[in-house]
């Protein structure tokens, strides 16, 4: 019973009072959850499909199919945003998966470029390396094992906590770490050809981490 009392207190009594609500029918209190989650739904399926159309698109089907299953809701001590992100990784999935999908890949395989946020000019140079490594990390993240991709960016892009982590992969929490352990690891072995980036690497997980922090959503 403590623990079940814990895990009420960490929870953000507004999004309770929300999800209660929209669970009753209050269109109004969807209105205000789709509102609060909504771009941390569209940068994690951005960063997968690189299309911002296509993108939107499938945010709309996310929060449309969690919208229908809210009824089915129950808090398994995480926010809310790990079961919508958890609809938005299998919407993705679905869409690679589909016949629409490889159409697609065969007629474009241009993906959109990322936003680049807003750099300050005060130091053109030192933004400029820094988007540079950005780059250089992403592609580096790209190479890697897709479990591991994914773990790195939904604890360190999309600063999602081990236990939403866990929630979203449908591992437990000891998993995740293991899984996050490596992740990094194999990371900073995929960096290791780009000397500013294995200088980082060499010097602690803490600078690759830093670097990942700039990358955009």
């Amino acid at each position: 019973m403590s623990m079940m009392a814990t895990t009420e207190e960490q929870l953000d009594p507004e999004v309770v009072g929300l999800v209660d609500r929209a669970k009753a029918g209050d269109a109004a209190a969807f209105a205000d959850l789709y509102d609060r989650y909504v771009d941390q739904v569209f940068a994690y399926v951005y960063r997968r499909v690189g299309h911002r159309q296509l993108a939107e698109d499938l945010v709309g089907d996310v929060f449309l199919r969690a919208y229908r299953r809210l009824s089915s809701f129950e808090w398994q001590g995480v926010d809310l945003g790990a079961w919508i992100i958890t609809i938005a990784r299998n919407r993705v999935h679905d869409h690679f998966k589909s016949a629409r999908f490889r159409l697609e890949r065969s007629t474009d395989e241009v993906r959109d470029e990322p936003p680049t946020g807003h750099a300050s000019s005060d130091d053109p140079e030192r933004v400029t390396m820094g988007r540079d490594l950005a780059r250089s990390l992403g592609q580096a993240l790209e190479r890697l094992k897709t479990e591991h991709r994914e773990v790195i960016e939904l604890r360190f892009i999309h600063d999602l906590s081990v236990a939403e982590t866990a929630a979203i992969l449908d591992r437990s929490v000891g998993a995740t770490k293991a899984l996050q352990y490596r992740a990094l690891r194999s990371l900073a072995s995929e960096v290791s050809d780009n000397p500013d980036l294995a200088r980082l690497a060499a010097a602690g997980l803490g600078g690759l981490l830093a670097v990942l922090k700039m990358m955009p959503l």
